[in-house]
């Protein structure tokens, strides 16, 4: 019964998703460090690197972020003058980005390797606890080199304000799928650690891979806030699990088919998806009571939607007509 049930719900989704070419491995950006953090009314100093697989003179970040528990400023940022003969910062406060580009004398190409861009100062601009992912728009985020631009990722890198507070979430789930998130961030991520109080009834978890468009088995693995998870029980129970509150996100998104989680609050849908407003097709949701889908159009009249909120604890699909980054916080 749990394989044809775990068939059935891979196979619905293949109709929806869109297929998309894997993005070649030509290097990537990081922070060091990556998860950074300072106390309220304080700043820390994160270094920008680029780790290149192929030759490289210059390129470009577009770095996402939520401005209401961070500030970053051009004035603070400084660039390696050892390595790039020029370079720019502009803050987009309307996209919540800073863009930074960075260009070697010209003639220069560095070989493969991992070089130092330049130095960002991020302050804490809140007097309650947050912490805001550092996202990447992707076609405003790459390595150049005299054959062209080669579009790279932002490893996962994070900024925390403040000390968290440990909280506990409860959710009823019901024989079936269901299809969850974290509102909270956990100290044990393991999969196993956070569905604890129910994981004698839990029969398949599964993240979906907006990249290859593919469901993939998390039993084994780890939970993270701001995913979207289809969790299969055998039976109604109440899941618990205890963390800190994830109040700020800034999640990257794929043309199709995202499988998102959601903050620990509500939120008007509107005001909750402000910041991918006009790129999106729809979201849907998960009923497990009744096991189907229900459905946001942004463009279709209000009584056409199944529902209108955000809510803490769900777990979402969005369709996006282009790539994008969902950054919002509570």
């Amino acid at each position: 019964m749990k394989k044809i049930a775990v068939i059935g719900i891979l196979a619905l989704f293949t109709a929806f998703a869109i297929p998309t070419a894997s993005a070649q491995a030509q290097g990537y950006y990081y922070l060091v460090p990556a998860d950074s953090n300072a106390t309220y009314g304080s700043c820390t100093e994160v270094a920008l690197w680029a780790h290149s697989a192929i030759y490289i003179a210059g390129g470009k970040i577009k770095l996402t972020y939520d401005p209401s528990c961070a500030v970053i400023s051009c004035a603070n940022w400084t660039m390696n003058n050892t390595l790039w003969y020029m370079g720019t910062c502009v803050v987009k406060p309307e996209e919540r980005a800073l863009v930074i580009t960075y260009y070697a004398a010209p003639g220069v190409q560095y070989p493969p390797g991992d070089y130092h861009i330049g130095n960002l100062i991020i302050c804490c601009n809140a007097t309650t606890y947050c912490k805001t992912d550092f996202g990447y728009i992707t076609s405003e985020t790459y390595h150049s080199n005299v054959s062209g631009d080669w579009e790279v990722p932002l490893l996962n890198a994070t900024f925390t304000c403040g000390a968290p507070t440990e909280e506990t979430f409860s959710k009823d789930l019901y024989e079936g799928w269901n299809l969850i998130s974290l509102p909270l961030s956990p100290s044990d991520n393991r999969t196993s650690a956070v569905l604890a109080s129910v994981w004698e009834n839990v029969s398949a978890v599964y993240r979906f891979n907006a990249t290859s468009k593919q469901f993939e088995s998390v039993m084994d693995k780890t939970m993270e806030p701001g995913e979207g998870y289809f969790v299969y029980v055998t039976q109604n129970c109440t899941w618990t699990y205890s963390g800190t509150p994830y109040t700020s996100m800034s999640i990257e998104l794929k043309r199709g088919l995202n499988m998102v989680g959601w903050l620990n609050c509500s939120k008007d849908i509107l005001d909750a998806l402000s910041s991918i407003a006009g790129n999106y097709w729809y979201v849907a949701r998960w009923n497990a009571i009744d096991q189907k889908f229900e459905v946001y159009n942004p463009v279709a009249p209000p009584v056409f939607n199944d529902f209108n909120t955000m809510e803490r604890g769900e777990g979402y699909f969005i369709s996006m007509k282009r790539d994008g980054a969902l950054t919002e916080s509570c």
